[in-house]
């Protein structure tokens, strides 16, 4: 990912055919029974073909990887209206 020069996103990389954006801040609250708040940054998957299968595969796909790194508390949604899974970090006791 590189540094983007823009109000919201602060990363960014194309991946394939779609582009991944990174913010580290947002002003989402809790909605639909997501609770947005808990989690610090947004990670935003948008096919430039507006594809929406592959860009929800795309999505599904760095989500798992990072969800089997263990190290973050992860939310997807489709477009912050849709819950569709969460991963929580593994603690150390």
């Amino acid at each position: 990912m590189q540094p983007v020069d823009d109000e919201f996103i602060d990363y960014a990389v194309k991946l394939g055919r779609a582009a991944v954006e990174l913010e580290f801040t947002h002003d989402y609250e809790e909605d639909r029974g997501m609770p947005f708040e808990r989690y610090d940054s947004l990670f935003t998957v948008r096919d430039f073909d507006s594809n929406l299968e592959r860009q929800e595969a795309t999505a599904r796909g760095i989500f798992e990887r990072l969800a089997a790194l263990g190290r973050y508390d992860l939310l997807l949604v489709r477009d912050l209206q849709e819950f569709l899974a969460a991963s929580e970090a593994r603690r150390e006791p």
